[in-house]
């Protein structure tokens, strides 16, 4: 696994950060496999105890109050999220008008614009390809 900084931020912000996650990979409120995957991956590196995560998959569906859930969290968090929402909004290749909407009102509670939206995506596709590069090598 790369090296993040996910398993430093404070326990109850980890916990916020998923939460934030799941929003987005269920605000279609349709959850793809792929989505699921990148979802429990990211999961894994919030290093949150076996029933925390139970609690965080239990509560995929349910609605949040996403401006209260962003006032909760710290900046440096809601960044790390935006980044990692990003990521999981290109896993199937295409941004949606619901979740661009969320990924804009995301980037406004850390003090970011869509400019910062706009190169994380970028950086995304740029990621996707060079995960590929690894499977040509490999002959995949």
């Amino acid at each position: 696994m790369l090296h993040d900084v996910i398993h430093e931020m404070e326990p109850s912000e980890r916990f916020q950060y998923a939460q934030l996650l799941a929003y987005l990979a269920s605000v279609d409120d349709d959850i793809t496999r792929i989505e699921m995957a990148f979802y429990e991956q990211r999961l894994g590196a919030t290093l949150l105890s076996p029933q925390r995560k139970q609690q965080l998959r239990e509560s995929m569906l349910q609605q949040l109050d996403l401006d209260a859930h962003l006032a909760k969290m710290q900046p440096r968090s809601i960044k790390l999220a935006l980044r990692d929402i990003c990521l999981m909004t290109m896993a199937d290749r295409e941004v949606d008008d619901a979740e661009r909407t969320v990924l804009i009102k995301v980037a406004s509670a850390a003090g970011l614009s869509t400019t910062h939206v706009d190169q994380l995506l970028h950086w995304s596709v740029k990621g996707f390809h060079w995960m590929q590069e690894g499977y040509n090598v490999l002959d995949y």
